[in-house]
């Protein structure tokens, strides 16, 4: 098996949690080197992932002929400079979600990875959960008939602290916006996993910590090609942890009340039964091994660029208040 070697910019708690330990671990990967702007923070980071490289500027490593895959773990307002820059270099690029600050920053991603000698993916990990993988098979099997409609609702109670070092995600300079763009974004990536191609979406949202210029709650309805619907809910705050994904068809339903929870329950024409489904240690490590077998087989990853502006032109339909219809804005 040919060896990538990765380079990572960024080393937060999801590079230091899942995507180091999946790099680790993935047999035919290595990485290479690691960015971070920080000296002090970045040989700590060095040490703590056992890798000899390290560089302070970002650009120095995106240009390293001795690295072939790029994973970029930056906050959001800094996706756009770091994927364009890497692809220039004949990169392939795995970036965290969203791709980009809005769909214009998406689409010029988008179009210059095809341009590129590199391949660009995102990191919509929720595209692989067991549960996820398991629905799609129930709603192509026809046991609950013909899909009339899904809903996701996600709740986070995680509010980070002013001396957080993920307090960035409350401002939207850095973050491009809140609940939505942070975590209902994966909702939404699972509905078009699951429900194919959109054809029209609006929404809301509102803000009740006043203290923060991103909303904390927020509700996109979407219109599949099918005639099929979509509902997700995003909110951020309070006391409650949810994550419940649904899909009615016409003969029957299927849902999951933790999606990462283990099990999934169906309802339908012959009763109601329970699946019980393995969790996911580390969701990354699909999702990594997925764009791994890409770049080795020189085809799209599964969560590619196009599906990252697909996502996002959902949330600008309502961040900007205006919904659009067959790609046309209203």
């Amino acid at each position: 098996m040919r060896v990538i070697r990765w380079g990572v910019v960024g080393c937060g708690d999801i590079v230091r949690r899942r995507v180091g330990p999946a790099l680790k671990s993935l047999p035919g990967c290595e990485i290479a080197g690691v960015a971070r702007r920080d000296p002090e923070r970045l040989e700590s980071c060095c040490e703590k992932m056992q890798v000899e490289r390290g560089f302070v500027d970002w650009r120095d490593l995106v240009r390293d002929d001795a690295i072939e895959a790029v994973y970029i773990a930056t906050p959001v307002r800094t996706h756009c400079d770091q994927v364009l820059a890497a692809l220039e270099h004949g990169k392939h690029v795995l970036c965290e979600k969203p791709l980009g600050m809005d769909a214009g920053e998406c689409r010029k991603m988008w179009a210059a990875s095809q341009n590129s000698a590199g391949t660009l993916g995102v990191a919509y990990y929720r595209h692989y959960y067991p549960a996820v993988l398991r629905m799609k098979e129930i709603m192509a099997s026809g046991e609950i008939g013909d899909t009339i409609r899904a809903w996701a609702e996600a709740s986070e109670t995680f509010l980070p602290s002013a001396d957080h070092p993920r307090r960035w995600i409350l401002d939207k300079s850095q973050a491009g916006g809140g609940s939505l763009m942070d975590f209902g974004c994966h909702r939404i990536e699972v509905l078009l996993h699951l429900m194919g191609k959109e054809t029209a979406a609006a929404g809301v949202c509102g803000r009740v910590y006043r203290d923060h210029d991103v909303e904390d709650t927020a509700t996109v309805a979407i219109q599949f090609a099918s005639g099929a619907s979509g509902v997700v809910t995003a909110t951020r705050g309070g006391t409650m942890e949810r994550d419940v994904l649904c899909i009615q068809g016409t003969r029957g339903v299927v849902q999951v009340d933790n999606l990462n929870g283990g099990w999934l329950t169906v309802s339908g024409d012959g009763g109601t039964r329970q699946e019980t489904l393995p969790c996911h240690a580390n969701p990354h490590l699909p999702l990594i091994e997925d764009f791994c077998d890409a770049i080795r087989e020189k085809r799209p990853p599964d969560v590619d660029a196009e599906t990252g502006w697909r996502v996002q032109r959902i949330i600008d339909a309502v961040y900007r208040n205006r919904s659009f219809i067959n790609g046309e804005a209203q």
